[in-house]
């Protein structure tokens, strides 16, 4: 947690920056707020790659509160210097490779110190259209902001072509400029940006691009790409406040209110007997009961094909040339923009986007993932949705004035879809979904029976909770939520060496699979047990993350070896991956941290340097020594 003093600089930063001016003494925050650096510490320690070494073999094992004052030394003499990153490439779903660059721990830490100043000065900054890489922002967030795009007909396409490895450098910095008066701060940047990499050992200078893998890369880029959002947000295309009525619609409404004041009228002849008062006269003195009662008939008959013309004709002008919209979300560097106008309005836009990321950001749009597609007709895909306008007419009910009417859908909702493709490829761990072939996992046989049902739930789950806004995710994944289901009794089936139908029984616990473990019960995940997230949108902006403070925060302050005891000196955090990986426990070590459930230890600078060597003593060893 930061200090108040720290704070009272951060919000000092963002009020200037809001004031229209531009932020300075930035570096001088970095060297006098320590507890900057360990905050930073404590924001990247848990990421998946901390553990992962990088051209020097440094990772995050090891940090202490003396690393940290280091790395103020080296900054304030100008002797701190980017090492080049470690690349490695990563499998892509197009089955192409994506490049990765692992940054040196120390490198790492210094970019998470920079990304908190950035993110305090740019956060009020950044367009509410921006979703990537944001506090209280997500893929679904954005997804929630396109649902309220009703009435879209034309929906517009974006990919950027190689984004992260293509921004240019001297934009960048020209951009930063804008808002940053820090010399010596943005000089850092540059370095950073300009730190090259290493590939089989060989040294290749980096001219564009920013450092993939690196924990300021998200808002360096959405700093680059809110001049696209600013542009797009400043064109003039909205026009009109609402549709033209649609004179089709009025005359069919016109003529069914005619007819229902007709069977009013004779309903009430027929009600006070052929004698009309108040002077009214007679227009149905001809007839006799029966035969209005007949022609009252005939008026409902055709009040009720005018019913279904009405349900089925517009009530607004959707090709009005007087009334255009234009809605737009972008996430990292995939954005998509809703039209209600023309073809040829949607080309247009299209082109100006294009010019601009060309010309002013020096980007290219990929080709082949961008165009302008019908909203009813083709849909699109977004962030692994398919994004679709409804194309059936249902009616809805409605409460008004105490009575429940019935209200038409008109068909202009944007749907969300869940992708059969995304759910194909999710599926071949469980077995073959177009044949309904379930497998087990033999690679999970020697896990337990808890740790099976943990481990296909937190695969599931998770498949499922991302597409929950789906309006189809129920039906798409009810056959994927019956090869997990059976997966997991194949596999449990083969662990115990008995039949699945006995396994089925064994776990079944009303219509769910539960497995006990002493005082734990775990169910297994089903479809029934997804809930609608309570997406919130950004109240109120706050200068950094990592607000709370942190049990390894105080655990660290408290200047205590978590093995010896030792009280006072110098210590350092021991890292693990995970808790499996010494479930063993062989080691006294191993057996405390077990124990304590931690993948972190603070130790003394004694017991680390120990523990590393196979050097470090029984606990009983130390307390003897002590005695």
């Amino acid at each position: 947690m930061l200090s108040d003093r720290t704070n009272t600089k951060l919000v000092g930063l963002r009020k200037c920056v809001e004031n229209g001016n531009k932020a300075n003494d930035l570096y001088k925050i970095m060297m006098t707020c320590e507890d900057l650096w360990i905050q930073a510490y404590i924001n990247i320690q848990g990421n998946k790659g901390a553990l992962t070494k990088s051209v020097d073999d440094s990772t995050v094992d090891g940090f202490s509160d003396e690393a940290a004052k280091s790395l103020i030394m080296e900054l304030q003499s100008d002797m701190f210097r980017f090492k080049p990153t470690r690349r490695i490439y990563i499998p892509k779903k197009n089955g192409k490779e994506r490049p990765l660059g692992i940054p040196r721990f120390k490198d790492k830490i210094v970019q998470e110190v920079c990304r908190m100043l950035l993110e305090t000065i740019y956060e009020t900054k950044f367009s509410e259209n921006s979703h990537g890489f944001r506090p209280k922002k997500s893929c679904h967030t954005a997804l929630e902001e396109i649902k309220t795009w009703n009435g879209t007909t034309w929906l517009l396409d974006f990919d950027i072509k190689g984004y992260f490895d293509n921004i240019n450098h001297e934009i960048m910095i020209k951009i930063l400029e804008k808002e940053i008066d820090d010399r010596r701060f943005l000089k850092l940047i540059r370095e950073m940006l300009k730190c090259g990499y290493l590939e089989n050992w060989k040294y290749y200078n980096t001219y564009s691009g920013t450092p993939q893998g690196g924990v300021i890369s998200p808002i360096l880029a959405n700093i680059y790409l809110n001049e696209l959002d600013k542009f797009i947000e400043h064109i003039q295309f909205n026009r009109g406040k609402c549709r033209t009525a649609n004179p089709e619609y009025q005359k069919i409404a016109g003529k069914r209110g005619s007819i229902n004041r007709a069977i009013k009228s004779r309903r009430e002849w027929i009600r006070i007997g052929g004698k009309y008062t108040g002077g009214k006269p007679n227009t149905f003195k001809e007839l006799n009961s029966t035969e209005i009662q007949l022609e009252i008939n005939s008026l409902i008959k055709e009040h009720k094909c005018l019913d279904i013309e009405i349900h089925n004709t517009p009530s607004k002008l959707y090709d009005d040339p007087n009334f255009k919209r234009m809605h737009y979300v972008r996430y990292a560097d995939d954005f998509i923009i809703g039209m209600i106008g023309t073809k040829h309005d949607a080309e247009i836009i299209q082109g100006k986007i294009k010019d601009f990321l060309k010309n002013e950001l020096n980007l290219e749009t990929s080709e082949e993932k961008t165009g302008i597609k019908h909203a009813r007709k083709e849909g699109t895909t977004f962030l692994n949705y398919i994004i679709q306008k409804t194309s059936n007419v249902r009616n809805k009910k409605k409460m008004l004035y105490g009575r429940t009417i019935k209200q038409r859908n008109g068909g202009v909702a944007i749907k969300l879809g869940v992708p059969m493709e995304r759910v194909k490829v999710f599926s071949k761990k469980y077995g073959n979904i177009e044949t309904s072939k379930s497998i087990h996992r033999p690679e999970w046989l020697n896990k337990t029976e808890l740790e099976l049902v943990n481990d296909y739930n937190a695969e599931f789950r998770g498949f499922a909770n991302y597409y929950v806004l789906a309006d189809d995710v129920k039906l798409k994944l009810h056959k994927l939520e019956w090869m997990v289901t059976t997966s997991w009794l194949k596999t449990v089936s083969n662990k115990l060496k008995i039949t699945v139908t006995q396994v089925a029984k064994k776990y079944k616990s009303n219509t769910d699979f539960t497995v006990k473990s002493g005082n734990i019960n775990r169910t297994f995940f089903k479809l029934k047990h997804l809930k609608s997230p309570k997406v919130k949108e950004l109240l109120d902006i706050i200068p950094y993350v990592g607000h709370t403070k942190t049990q390894l925060e105080d655990r660290i302050n408290a200047n205590v070896c978590e093995y010896c005891g030792k009280i006072g000196g110098y210590y350092e955090v021991h890292h693990i991956r995970k808790l499996k990986d010494i479930s063993e426990a062989k080691q006294d070590w191993q057996r405390c941290m077990m124990e304590k459930q931690r993948k972190t230890l603070v130790l003394c600078i004694e017991c680390h340097h120990n523990l590393h060597n196979g050097k470090l003593a029984d606990k009983r060893h130390l307390q003897k020594e002590k005695v």
